[in-house]
């Protein structure tokens, strides 16, 4: 038999007076006489406690769950792990699209993260809130790390939002009501395979055998407006350009409260952009939807925030940490050494819409 023993992380905090992360040991029952347990056991352990809601309660209460298997595990037995709480928490995998970073799919479930350079920090996003879809739920997990550096911040969106309506509250109110827009371009031609035809960008209806350029072309523009956003176009150079009309803030359901959260991708794609980094070069605008210019005190004070709100997680191989694309943000930080996270998205099942939260005129 397996058991949860909770333990505490260090730097944790807490919003609202909930934990923010939540961790849990994953660990033989005391009552069991065997000195082991296996494999099979964690896996029935993980279904029977997903199929009673424990995950998806804990997960709507703290935003992060943290389970330490406390051992090295291979990335076929966490992607069973993964796929055992995901799939009897009533959800579904997530196909990513649309990806600005280089991705390697390693199980059914799960791929690489983010190939991108080890010494390029990755700044805090909802994964794909910048687009028509994306996922509910996210699970990384550490399948080897011996490195210095290296740490996923996380961001509550809930904190995120309170942070700055303390010091702008004049922003938050023009960007609710007038919203964010972001035009980014997948080129024809990447060294980083992020090109328009990559399978994790827009080519995974794009059939391999098919030398006809423009029904190519085609097949990637329709997924495009389908995931990402119904405005989108080809240049003449052949590169696929996408506008992204966005609400970023949004109003969040759980564990009977709600609250308006920071859901965006803002931090990330204006510190590329701010900090001129060549390999995430796809953004070509930020601004409100209406076009207007947003003065750059707010984005520095957005991207500042997400840095002094940050809970860095240091990972322990076999770590899987599940998060709430809904209310938490991610990214992370540089490294030396050897660091192999994966990731796995997942989606509710007939899920509502993620209402906006506008600002009182």
């Amino acid at each position: 038999m397996v058991s949860l023993e909770k333990i505490k992380l260090p730097n944790k905090h807490v919003f609202n007076g909930k934990e923010f992360p939540v961790a849990y040991k994953v660990i033989k029952d005391p009552d069991d006489d065997r000195e082991e347990y296996g494999v099979d056991d964690t896996l029935k352990f993980l279904e029977d406690q997903s199929k009673k809601g424990l995950f998806k309660k804990l997960l709507k209460r703290h935003g992060v769950v943290v389970l330490r298997c406390g051992k090295r595990l291979d990335s076929n037995t966490l992607s069973k792990y993964i796929s055992a709480i995901g799939a009897n928490s009533g959800d579904q995998p997530f196909e990513q699209n649309g990806s600005t970073a280089k991705r390697t799919e390693i199980t059914e479930t799960l791929s690489t993260a983010n190939e991108g350079p080890s010494s390029i920090r990755i700044h805090q996003h909802n994964e794909f809130s910048r687009f028509v879809k994306y996922p509910t739920k996210l699970f990384f997990t550490c399948v080897e790390y011996a490195a210095e550096g290296g740490e996923t911040p996380l961001v509550h969106g809930g904190e995120f939002f309170q942070r700055i309506n303390a010091k702008a509250p004049e922003f938050l109110r023009e960007l609710s009501q007038r919203g964010l827009y972001m035009e980014q371009i997948w080129p024809l031609k990447s060294d980083t395979n992020t090109n328009w035809a990559n399978k994790f960008c827009f080519g995974r209806n794009i059939d391999p055998r098919d030398d006809d350029f423009e029904h190519q072309k085609l097949q990637a523009k329709q997924l495009a407006e389908e995931i990402a956003s119904p405005d989108c176009e080809f240049t003449p150079e052949n590169d696929l350009l996408i506008r992204q009309y966005t609400k970023p803030i949004r109003v969040y359901e759980g564990d009977g409260e709600s609250f308006p959260c920071f859901f965006n991708s803002l931090s990330t794609f204006y510190a590329y952009t701010k900090y001129k980094v060549a390999e995430y070069g796809k953004t070509r605008s930020i601004c409100y939807n209406d076009g207007g210019e947003i003065p750059a005190k707010y984005l520095d004070l957005v991207l500042q925030t997400s840095l002094d709100l940050a809970y860095a997680h240091r990972w322990e191989e076999g770590d899987i940490a599940i998060v709430d694309n809904y209310m938490v943000s991610h990214g992370r930080l540089p490294w030396e050494g050897v660091r192999r996270i994966l990731v796995s998205m997942w989606d509710e099942v007939d899920k509502p819409e993620y209402a906006p939260w506008v600002a009182a005129t």
